[in-house]
């Protein structure tokens, strides 16, 4: 896969995903990190895996949490580490690069669905691994057949100017949907940016939880919604 929006572009996707709430994302996380965890002063670690350019992390260090973010792409780390003091780190799934337990666990925006089910289970088992006694983990999923087998144009503004993204999304066989897409950027440059996004069956989301001796609830796209129905947009929140 051409991961080029990560590898090489991060100041693309910070424009891309703009619009993204990642304020509304952090206050319901924290919401349920509150409901299941009695915090004191010394229980406020937060671990952000595949945390991108640093937004949420940036957020969780604003409430005052002690943050590591891990994200296997270096450029990301580097735009990350311009954002806030957090520890940002280089380090890729299931193998992190950190040490001790977190309150928080968090795999946002679709990290479990760039790992096939063999990954997944390893990865939240890494991330359980690194839970503190009672802490919560948080991961979440949107289903491919949202998008279906078609091809969008959406454009992107940005201080430096407009973006635009022409994207082809087809289904790739063994439950993963590919992500086919050309990004115009502003100074009329273009590049090739593809991966691959698996759909998990949330029953087996849920059973490696069990075995991981974790219990799950299933919520709508970080919102309170705790039965979302059609599970097209599904956050799992476990401890």
């Amino acid at each position: 896969m051409n991961e080029n929006l990560y590898a090489e572009y991060p100041e693309a996707y910070d424009a891309l995903y703009a619009r993204k709430d990642y304020d509304a994302e952090v206050a319901f996380v924290l919401s349920k990190l509150e409901e299941m965890v009695e915090r004191s002063g010394d229980r406020n670690r937060a671990l952000v895996v595949g945390c991108g350019t640093g937004e949420h992390s940036k957020r969780l260090r604003e409430e005052g949490f002690e943050v590591v973010g891990v994200d296997k792409y270096p450029a990301m780390v580097e735009r990350a580490r311009t954002k806030s003091d957090a520890d940002f780190r280089v380090g890729e799934l299931p193998d992190l690069p950190v040490e001790g337990t977190f309150d928080l666990v968090w795999f946002p925006f679709t990290v479990v669905q760039h790992l096939d089910a063999d990954g997944v289970a390893d990865s939240l088992r890494a991330g359980a691994d690194h839970l503190a006694d009672g802490g919560v983990l948080v991961f979440d999923q949107i289903s491919g057949e949202n998008f279906g087998d078609s091809a969008s144009l959406r454009t992107h503004q940005s201080e430096e100017g407009t973006y635009a993204r022409l994207t082809h999304v087809h289904d790739a066989g063994d439950g993963a949907s590919r992500y086919d897409a050309l990004v115009f950027t502003p100074d009329g440059e273009f590049f090739v940016d593809t991966h691959r996004l698996y759909d998990h069956d949330p029953a087996y989301l849920e059973g490696v939880c069990g075995v991981l001796d974790l219990s799950v609830e299933r919520h709508g796209w970080y919102d309170d919604r705790t039965d979302p129905g059609d599970e097209d947009h599904t956050v799992f929140v476990a401890n």
